[in-house]
């Protein structure tokens, strides 16, 4: 037996957070016969299994949708890279290759074309147009707006 003060002993097993713990005498009251104590534990075990498998098909929805967003961050980025800014890119030289002076004069060529052929035609419907007299898709279809030819691409 030791001292008072060492941990050793069995006065220290009987106390629980610093509290007494009392032994029940007599027959315990959570020992069941041995066919329920069975039954209890298969209902006990088969519940905690649900419980895991919630627990495991959560855990297993939060990687899936972690990853798919993972693989659309990816994707975006490698839009950005590999399309968008290389677009941005000719786009921006284009704009900065014309000087404002030919983009006026591009305007007001396409808006005397669109009135002549008004004042001409009398009426301008897109689905019935004739690209040899007038093209509202010039602008579209046309690769270079520099030399003013109105070539397709």
């Amino acid at each position: 037996m030791g001292s008072v003060n060492s941990s050793e002993g069995p006065w220290l097993q009987r106390f629980a957070n610093g509290r007494p713990v009392r032994k029940p005498k007599g027959q315990q009251p959570w020992k069941a016969a041995p066919d329920q104590s069975r039954n209890m534990i298969a209902s006990v075990q088969c519940i905690l299994d649900r419980e895991n498998f919630v627990r495991e098909l959560g855990r297993y929805l939060r990687h899936s949708d972690f990853l798919n967003l993972r693989k659309k961050e990816l994707l975006y980025k490698k839009y950005i890279e590999d399309v968008s800014e290389p677009f941005m890119q000719k786009m921006k030289d284009r704009m900065d290759s014309q000087s404002q002076e030919e983009m006026q004069k591009r305007r007001r060529e396409q808006l005397s074309q669109y009135l002549n052929y008004c004042t001409k035609k009398g009426y301008v419907f897109l689905d019935d147009y004739d690209p040899s007299e007038y093209d509202p898709f010039f602008q579209k279809t046309c690769t270079d707006w520099k030399d003013g030819s109105r070539q397709s691409a």
